[in-house]
């Protein structure tokens, strides 16, 4: 078995990199995606033939696994092979496709290998591991329900994506013969090549009206986009998709729907926060094709791309996406980007009519928003012009506004907030925006979230009980009367650059329902570090401090003085003058713990002696940790360990199997 040293060491020179090409493709963001996984820096020449260059001679030195997911054409692989090349060290590079002639051209002398339909028992398996999840391979299966279960595995004809989506089906289902005999009888389908999408339809059938809806606007989004879960239920949420239950909030319901439709199969988590609950999301390309279809059929939304930029005379669009240009990957720079086959960018107006109803724009910039007096929601995404005027006043049916990681600088210092009296959620993180005033007099806002805002304004003079998210903001004045107003907030982020912590110490005695509590600052005093209060938390399970402790001598860091049931705890640059694992390790709810840019700042190794009984996640940095010693036993529950720089790693022998990750990109 390698050691960890080696396996750093096989890390440098073994790069495994899963690439999906999909239909929209283009080589100059395939190579600076590439280059970007091998420098971890963006090529400043973006000329197609420099690129080549740059990822040839990084590639020569390395031996490599490259998987590239999804090619659809021969000319697609034509273009991707000249850029990777064969220095006869044993570096290889898998393909997959659709195209038989994809897999033939991609080497002539070995015949590719064809993925077969599961036989009969492999498919009664998968499909009963589907409807049992909780079953090891459906060993729970009812006796009186396994003959259903064979005819309706036979029925799918041994396609996995059918028998995982009746699977689905059938995990939501009452477990009584009547019910399972009725699913089978409501297959009436012919072999005529469409048995899967038949499957797929019957799912979409089955579900609750508001679950049809959501699984809808799921086509929005473009093709391999990472969807960030919060970010699509606070716009169900705004769409009115969601029903309002008893003791539940709306995203909490919202969030279960999402849960509904993973459970059906009719979506693919791509990761979860430590507490369980889906973090990102994205749709098979047949089930997207499912819910476009749909969605035209019923003229739900209607999608706009480079390929497809239909006018519709009537303009009677209820919904419009426009995917011009955008990034498949939320926050992993650069990725994928469609060919730019108009040289300017659409005129929203002359294709979609003054009554839409949301915009969601990929890459594309909105000139007049003023047109569109009936918009609920607007979602603009990756655009990099600058604006000065968004003329947000005439929007008063406003209740999602989003620009997210816009290159450009949005003025909101005319829009007249006081007018949007439905506004729920603004969302303009990885933009530079400053939030007026005027904002915080809107008694609906649901989630503010910005890279810097202030909390100032007539706030007392409204009812903010509805606010549940709001950061970063910084304590300007009165905040005494401000947040104790705001019962039902659970996300908190606090950007203080004007050192006025007294008042924030205080207030957070006031804030019962915190879940997250994010602080950062240049220095952080020991009442904020240490808040009276913050071990009576019952409800926080996320804690981010940033900024240097300023701990008295005779104050030592003790885990009876954090939350109790804290699942995820992230300290950055706290330059610690001592050790904090033999504390830390004592925190029993523990699963994600992050120590960066000097969390620590003394000499000597960083020991783990103790402690870490569920400890899932570790990250660490080398700006402050140089040594790292785990103890055997310490860290059972260890999956991950991500590691920033150079440090010298010492674990225990039940450790080696654990997913090693180095100088690998941050959630923003």
């Amino acid at each position: 078995m390698l050691s960890i040293s080696q396996q750093f060491s096989l890390i440098d020179i073994l790069r495994k990199m899963l690439l999906s090409i999909s239909q929209q493709f283009s080589l100059t963001e395939f190579l600076k995606k590439m280059l970007y996984l091998q420098k971890y820096t963006e090529s400043e020449n973006q000329d197609v033939g420099h690129l080549i260059s740059e990822l040839n001679k990084e590639l020569s030195t390395k031996r490599y696994l490259i998987i590239l997911d999804d090619v659809w054409e021969v000319d697609m692989w034509n273009q991707l092979k000249v850029a990777l090349p064969d220095v006869k060290n044993g570096s290889r590079v898998i393909i997959t496709s659709r195209s038989i002639d994809v897999a033939k051209s991609a080497d002539s002398k070995m015949a590719p290998y064809e993925l077969k339909f599961l036989d009969d028992k492999k498919s009664l398996n998968l499909l009963l591991k589907k409807a049992f999840p909780y079953q090891e391979h459906g060993e729970e299966c009812p006796s009186y329900l396994l003959d259903l279960a064979k005819e309706l595995s036979k029925k799918c004809r041994g396609l996995p994506l059918a028998l995982v989506v009746i699977g689905g089906i059938l995990s939501t289902k009452e477990n009584s013969y009547p019910v399972w005999e009725r699913v089978l009888r409501t297959i009436n389908w012919h072999s005529d090549g469409k048995d899967c999408m038949r499957v797929l339809a019957m799912s979409y059938e089955d579900m609750p009206y508001y679950v049809k809806a959501c699984f809808l606007y799921l086509a929005s989004f473009p093709e391999d986009y990472e969807i960030p879960a919060k970010r699509l239920i606070r716009m169900w949420v705004a769409e009115g998709f969601i029903p309002q239950e008893e003791r539940k909030t709306m995203e909490e319901t919202a969030e279960d729907c999402l849960e509904q439709l993973f459970q059906r199969s009719m979506v693919h988590v791509s990761s979860r926060y430590m507490n369980g609950s889906i973090k990102s999301c994205q749709v098979h390309d047949l089930l997207r094709n499912l819910a476009m279809h749909e969605a035209s059929q019923e003229n739900f939304v209607t999608i706009f791309s480079q390929d497809s930029i239909v006018n519709h005379p009537n303009k009677r669009i209820r919904r419009a996406s426009f995917h011009y240009s955008f990034q498949a990957q939320h926050g992993n720079p650069p990725s994928f980007e469609p060919p730019l086959k108009l040289m300017l960018q659409p005129q929203i107006e002359e294709y979609v009519g003054r009554n839409t109803r949301s915009l969601l724009l990929f890459g594309l910039h909105l000139s007049n928003c003023s047109y569109f007096r009936l918009l609920k929601v607007l979602e603009v995404v990756g655009v990099t012009s600058y604006t000065r005027d968004l003329e947000l006043d005439e929007l008063m049916h406003l209740k999602y506004l989003g620009f997210r990681k816009c290159d450009m600088h949005v003025d909101f210092s005319s829009c007249s907030f006081h007018r949007m009296k439905t506004l729920e959620t603004l969302d303009v993180r990885g933009t530079t925006a400053q939030l007026p005033n005027a904002l915080w007099t809107i008694g609906t806002l649901r989630h503010v979230l910005c890279d810097s805002g202030s909390l100032d304004g007539p706030i007392s003079t409204v009812n903010l009980r509805n606010l549940q998210t709001m950061r970063w903001v910084s304590p300007v004045i009165e905040w005494e009367r401000k947040l104790p107003l705001l019962n039902n907030l659970c996300k908190l982020g606090v950007n203080n650059s004007l050192e006025k912590w007294v008042t924030v110490t205080n207030l957070l005695q006031t804030l019962p329902s915190l879940v997250s509590l994010r602080i950062k600052g240049k220095s952080l005093p020991m009442e904020i570090v240490y808040p009276k209060a913050l071990p009576n938390y019952q409800n926080l399970q996320s804690l981010y401090l940033e900024g240097t402790w300023s701990l008295e001598n005779n104050v030592t860091l003790e885990a009876s003085l954090f939350p109790p049931y804290l699942v995820k705890l992230t300290l950055t640059r706290s330059r610690l003058q001592q050790n904090p694992m033999p504390e830390l390790g004592k925190l029993k709810s523990l699963k994600k713990l992050c120590l960066r840019e000097y969390a620590l700042n003394y000499l000597g190794p960083t020991i783990c002696p103790e402690g870490f009984p569920i400890l899932q996640y570790l990250e660490v940095d080398d700006r402050g940790i140089k040594d790292l010693t785990v103890a055997q036993g310490v860290m059972p529950k260890l999956t991950y360990l991500q590691v920033h720089g150079n440090i010298q790693l010492h674990l225990p022998p039940e450790l080696q199997h654990v997913t090693l990750k180095k100088n690998f990109s941050r959630d923003p």
